[in-house]
């Protein structure tokens, strides 16, 4: 064979080389997996669970006393000569506060002893011209008796018949004279006994003692001061040692509050939270601020303090539901729904929303315990649409156990 022929053998032979490859590099993109079937994309789901739910309102106000006590004393003039309690003092009711100088009120009192002896002098005096002036009563009257049966017989003259007649009128209008001088010193001496007790009752308001058992929130008394009636208390106690918070909150959530509702009260300074009571809900909005105030009892606590800022968690509501986080819930216009996913098909579902925390939220109707539904609901998937899906931990839903 030439070496002519043998070059156009080679030829062929590369063109069919050629063309077999190219038939079967068609045959294997027929057969590739992008041919293949679509699989439903995986989507994240969390199952809806029963729960604790619990619905709460936040407030914040001031620490106040429940009843603050004005301690003082109308007993003015007066030089302050003790003191026995400070602010911040525990006392009980009874307790001595602070001692007042006496001796101008005990002078007084001896002044008003020296008027009650001489007038019970005066008493005993005309006591005894009482009795004299009953006696010369006594003989005048049987003096005008003889004169009278002398004048009868004609042995006695008018003129002695008279003279007797006025002897025994003078005897008594001497004896009523002494009944009104005793009257008058009795008066005198009821007098006497009035201004004796009000002498004492003022030594005792020299000692301004707590009427009430507390602590002392503040005192304005100084000592060599001089009490004046128009200084105000000396004192102010906190009476039995309570306080409450005061907070004002929108009138719109008034109507949700009712006494008695438990409440954690955070104090600024503390750690720990302090449990309370709502005591009052006042009855009364402000026209400018559009605010009602509620009252909140606090129990004991050495740490509180008058006037410390505080935020108050009051619960609502707490009852057993179906929850699911708040991002499983999406929001069109006024309605809200979920993303149920049953035999891996998208289910969209009007669903009626109730109690919400900062992680779930209570599904009062439209989906039962159990059910799964997309934990970010509306982000990727749409109703009718095929699923793969993957539960999620709670942890990484948000949800609460």
């Amino acid at each position: 064979m030439s070496h002519k022929s043998k070059k156009i053998l080679v030829s062929l032979a590369l063109a069919l080389g050629l063309s077999s490859s190219m038939s079967t590099g068609v045959r294997a993109d027929e057969t590739s997996p992008a041919l293949q079937q679509a699989k439903p994309p995986v989507i994240n789901v969390t199952p809806a669970v029963s729960d604790e739910m619990v619905a709460t309102l936040t407030v914040t106000g001031t620490i106040v006393p429940r009843q603050e006590v004005a301690v003082g004393t109308d007993v003015a003039g007066l030089l302050v000569l003790e003191l026995n309690s400070d602010q911040g003092d525990v006392v009980k009711e009874g307790d001595i506060l602070a001692r007042l100088d006496k001796s101008s009120l005990q002078i007084q009192l001896a002044q008003i002893e020296a008027q009650r002896a001489q007038a019970d002098a005066s008493i005993a005096q005309s006591e005894a011209q009482i009795v004299d002036a009953e006696i010369a009563v006594r003989q005048a009257q049987e003096a005008l008796d003889r004169a009278r049966a002398l004048s009868l017989k004609g042995i006695n003259s008018k003129m002695e018949l008279d003279n007797a007649t006025n002897a025994h009128d003078s005897a008594k209008a001497r004896l009523n004279t002494a009944h009104q001088a005793l009257i008058a010193t009795q008066s005198q001496l009821q007098l006497v006994a009035a201004q004796k007790r009000d002498v004492q009752l003022r030594l005792e308001k020299a000692d301004v003692r707590a009427p009430t058992s507390g602590v002392v929130l503040s005192r304005s008394a100084l000592l060599g001061g001089i009490v004046s009636a128009n200084a105000g208390p000396l004192f102010r106690i906190a009476r039995d040692r309570e306080f409450e918070l005061a907070a004002n909150i929108p009138e719109v959530d008034l109507p949700r509050l009712k006494e008695g509702m438990p409440v954690a009260v955070r104090v600024s300074g503390m750690n720990e939270p302090v449990s309370g009571r709502v005591r009052l809900i006042s009855p009364e909005i402000s026209a400018s601020s559009r605010l009602g105030s509620v009252k909140i009892t606090l129990e004991r606590n050495a740490s509180i303090r008058p006037g410390n800022f505080a935020r108050a968690t009051i619960e609502l509501t707490r009852r057993e539901g179906v929850s699911v986080p708040l991002s499983a819930v999406v929001y069109r216009g006024t309605s809200a729904l979920v993303q149920v996913v049953k035999d891996g098909v998208i289910e969209s579902r009007d669903v009626e929303l109730g109690i919400r925390d900062h992680r779930s939220i209570e599904v009062l109707q439209g989906l039962a315990e159990g059910e799964d539904v997309v934990a970010r609901a509306g982000t990727f998937v749409a109703n009718g649409d095929r699923v793969t899906p993957i539960r999620m931990n709670d942890e990484a839903t948000g949800a609460i156990k």
